[in-house]
């Protein structure tokens, strides 16, 4: 749960440096488990074929079109018809539609409709199964708290680079950050202005913002949450939970749509005892975890709490309470926790429903001492068993891509910030990080990320 901000200033000569994040891509091979058969690292060169069929086509390549008469009449058939010229777009991603835009008046139009973008929201989802995020943005733990990013493929890093940066320019200014939330490609981000909150919906990949009315309430800020599902609606809803003050102070929940621009106060009220900053989506609902693995489910549609059926609770979990990870991806909610307290054997429980009853059901063990000789930094050389744990790397992100059967866990850890595919058991270096530590916080601190979130393209509009 995020207190109300307080900023802290530096002397010119004293002023901290954010962490340098530069992307290496460095694949590593490592066994998380015992396999069979240990996996090759020869590259191999593709052999030629012997079908006869295959030699035939390498003997006689195929040749040019002799007349571009034909290629000519087809591309001017499909610019100057509308209709089928929508249908083409619509198949490519946003990131291609924008630079389109510059292509004709006709493109331009057609891009920037905004029911072309609702229908192209709809028709290309972010939360499928098969859908592989070009990277995540990182809100550092400790101040300068200046938003960066880690893309998981080399041709995205400029483009994340590029959204990054724009998306910087727009918080900074006259105004504090208080919070950040993401999800499906829209950001909800709270501004501390002169001692007062201020919602803004941001759109990474449009650069759009819409300013959203503050609710008018007796009450403490709290937490704001975006929920969108462009696979259900075209509109997005924001839930804000405050700690109302104006007799016994207990949270209460309130919902706003971006359909009919109003705050609906609901009659839900909520336990202080989760990560209300920490929503996460999911099946159209917002799940809310805490200390000691308490959990909730906010039903957004009926604007209501919904019973706690699936709360862990387990003997190993008593001894300590802090979960190490909550998210979705590739349609699936995971929470991952360690095994034993402050271990390196991690399990991975993926959330399922069953009769309309949702239950925690363990999907993965996971040992990460083999990192550990690659990555001595992992563990703390001295530590206080009594107030402190032995573990000093961070999990920031767990992918699941169902089409290409690929489990992949993003870990930050000091200098360096690691992928691991369980699936082909490798390793990939994505970065090295860089930071002054000299200025008094924990070095662990300095390379810990307060919020990770997936970063998807998406034209919704606001």
């Amino acid at each position: 749960m995020l207190p109300r901000a307080t900023f802290q200033t530096f002397s010119a000569a004293a002023k901290p440096k954010r962490p340098i994040i530069k992307h290496s891509f460095k694949p590593i091979e490592i066994f998380l488990s015992s396999p069979s058969s240990p996996i090759s690292s020869t590259t191999h060169t593709p052999s030629k074929s012997n079908h006869p069929r295959q030699q035939e086509e390498d003997q006689n390549p195929k040749r040019p079109c002799q007349s571009s008469s034909s290629s000519s009449l087809a591309a001017f058939v499909i610019a100057h018809n509308e209709h089928l010229a929508t249908h083409i777009l619509l198949r490519l991603p946003p990131k291609s539609l924008l630079r389109f835009q510059s292509v004709s008046k006709q493109w331009q139009s057609i891009i920037s409709n905004p029911t072309f973008r609702r229908l192209h929201s709809r028709r290309r989802p972010t939360t499928t199964a098969s859908c592989s995020p070009p990277g995540m943005l990182l809100f550092p733990f400790r101040f300068p708290r200046v938003l960066d990013f880690i893309a998981f493929r080399q041709e995205e890093v400029n483009s994340m680079a590029n959204i990054v940066s724009h998306l910087n320019t727009f918080l900074y200014g006259p105004r504090n950050i208080l919070a950040l939330h993401s999800c499906n490609g829209l950001l909800a981000i709270v501004f501390d202005v002169d001692n007062r909150e201020e919602f803004v919906v941001y759109n990474p990949t449009t650069r759009e913002s819409k300013l959203v009315p503050i609710i008018e309430t007796e009450r403490s800020y709290r937490a704001l949450n975006i929920v969108f599902d462009p696979e259900k609606s075209d509109h997005y809803k924001l839930v804000y939970t405050w700690l109302d003050t104006s007799g016994i102070y207990v949270h209460r929940i309130s919902v706003y749509s971006s359909e009919n621009g109003v705050w609906r106060n609901t009659e839900e009220t909520a336990t202080d005892d989760l990560c209300y900053d920490r929503g996460v989506s999911w099946n159209g609902d917002l799940h809310w975890i805490g200390p000691w693995n308490y959990s909730a489910c906010f039903d957004v549609s009926n604007e209501r709490l919904r019973p706690l059926r699936y709360t862990i609770r387990t003997p190993e979990f008593e001894e300590h309470g802090d979960d190490w990870y909550f998210g979705e991806s590739g349609g699936h909610l995971f929470y991952i926790h360690p095994n034993e307290p402050y271990g390196t054997l991690l399990d991975f429980f993926e959330l399922e429903s069953e009769r309309d009853c949702l239950r925690w059901n363990v999907k993965y063990h996971v040992d990460l001492t083999p990192l550990t000789t690659l990555y001595p930094q992992m563990i703390k050389e001295e530590y206080d068993p009594t107030f402190d744990e032995p573990c000093a790397f961070y999990i920031i992100g767990f992918l699941v891509d169902d089409k290409e059967k690929k489990a992949t866990l993003v870990i930050s850890l000091a200098d360096k910030i690691i992928s691991c595919d369980f699936n082909n058991l490798t390793l990939m270096e994505l970065a090295d990080v860089e930071v002054d530590t000299n200025y008094g916080f924990p070095d662990n601190d300095v390379y810990r990320w307060d919020f990770a979130f997936q970063h998807v393209e998406t034209l919704a509009c606001l």
